[in-house]
């Protein structure tokens, strides 16, 4: 059995793998005595998240909500370029909890990509085949994006005979069609049955069909429209409680946090791009990290590129233009 997309048994190294061992996604048990962390962390059960280095800090601040909670659950982190991976590898060496994965289904850009474009899509539709692997090993997957903030632990809200545990566009009612909800993919809780192994294999499957004919469609998309149209099977889905766990858009408005819902996850869907991002989780004291911001450093190497090929373009524009003229004389 081969992982779908990321280097399985790197740890430490930076080498890359292809094959399978039996501690993917375990922690670390090179760094001392075995934490209390492992005692207590929840078995059978993986936390996913994927970032390129523009959203480490992100990663690094949601992994630190995580610890503030009293949350212990191995959690995987795939990073989408080397530099995300040696940061990552750098700020969590030693977390018991925490390893961190190199991919191998081709490196993304490390800048942060405007939303909608092939690179954004590259990244955003990955995630399916990481999912699955862990799925086919017979683990509970929770796939969080790092735009996340854990207030208290989720895990008494992902118990029940459900194939997925997911926020939807309208308040959770049990009797409403699943065709007039929208789902995010962002925070998803996905036991591995049946129905949900070959639903996300289809989910796979459709993305690289897309990508073969050279279309871009959103893994939220593919997801949705398989939900609505039950295929390939009828998943048995648990709508989460918006006021328990709110999108960006509601948390951050004023008027809601007045009303004091008693948040477990907060995930900032809908808060386009880096910087504001950032700057609505400071603004409520949801940054606990002291990291570089790697988004914004990322300026620093894309502008100077810019400037390179404005200069080559200009010059030859001049080329072309002097040529014309020497023809024409």
């Amino acid at each position: 059995m081969i992982f779908r997309g990321w280097n399985s048994t790197e740890k430490n190294t930076g080498e890359q793998f292809g094959a399978v061992t039996d501690d993917v996604g375990l922690p670390f048990t090179n760094h001392g005595p075995v934490p209390d962390c492992i005692i207590r962390k929840k078995p059978g059960v993986v936390m996913l998240t994927t970032a390129n280095l523009a959203f480490v800090d992100f990663v690094l601040n949601m992994l630190a909500s995580v610890r503030k909670v009293g949350v212990c659950v191995d959690t995987t982190v795939i990073a989408e370029d080397g530099m995300a991976y040696d940061e990552l590898q750098k700020y969590t060496k030693g977390d018991p909890a925490v390893n961190v994965l190199r991919t191998s289904s081709g490196e993304m850009d490390a800048m942060e990509s405007r939303r909608g474009n092939a690179q954004y899509f590259g990244i955003m539709n990955k995630r399916q085949a990481y999912i699955l692997s862990l799925l086919e090993r017979g683990l509970e997957v929770l796939f969080t994006d790092s735009d996340t903030f854990w207030f208290r632990d989720p895990f008494p809200y992902f118990e029940g005979n459900y194939d997925m545990f997911i926020r939807g566009s309208r308040p959770h009612n049990q009797t409403r069609r699943i065709n007039e909800i929208e789902f995010c993919a962002g925070f998803i809780y996905l036991k591995p049955t049946i129905a949900t192994v070959q639903f996300v294999r289809t989910w796979v499957k459709v993305m690289e069909d897309y990508k073969k004919w050279g279309l871009l469609y959103p893994d939220q998309t593919v997801m949705n429209n398989l939900l609505k149209d039950d295929k390939p099977v009828h998943m048995n889905i648990k709508m989460l409680d918006p006021d328990l766990f709110p999108w960006g858009a509601a948390f951050f408005n004023p008027s809601w946090q007045k009303q004091n819902h008693p948040t477990v996850v907060m995930h900032a869907a809908s808060i386009r791009g880096h910087p504001l991002k950032l700057q609505k989780f400071k603004e409520l004291d949801m940054w606990l990290v002291n990291v570089k911001d790697f988004a914004g450093d990322s300026d620093s190497y894309e502008e100077p590129l810019l400037l390179a090929l404005s200069c080559a373009f200009f010059l030859l524009f001049v080329i072309i233009l002097l040529s014309i003229r020497r023809a024409g004389s």
